[in-house]
């Protein structure tokens, strides 16, 4: 299942004190999903890849722009299987949060 590769290639990428966590869940809004919790460099991303998504080589995928605070929004991405931990760590290195959350981890 392409939820393991991601799973596994995320884990290798861990530093001291980063964290990876997949939850299956479902609710309304986004059917049945897996939220990815994944920390680096001291920000936290909260993604959201449905299951029917998942399961196709090239796959949409979302993240919270402040994962504190669900009503800022979501932001939208396509990867591959194969790139999917590229793009996200693009997400951390460029810092494509909301500014709000990109202020309180500096504090």
């Amino acid at each position: 299942m392409n939820i393991n590769k991601i799973h596994s290639d995320l884990l290798l990428l861990q530093n001291v004190g980063e964290t990876v966590t997949i939850k299956e869940s479902s609710d309304m809004k986004f059917g049945n999903f897996f939220e990815i919790k994944a920390s680096h460099n001291g920000m936290t991303a909260r993604i959201i890849i449905e299951k029917t998504e998942i399961e196709k080589n090239a796959f949409t995928w979302r993240y919270y722009a402040n994962p504190q605070d669900e009503s800022v929004g979501l932001v939208e991405r396509n990867s591959t299987i194969n790139s999917f931990t590229a793009d996200l760590l693009n997400v951390f290195d460029k810092k494509r949060f909301d500014s709000d959350y990109l202020s309180q981890i500096n504090d």
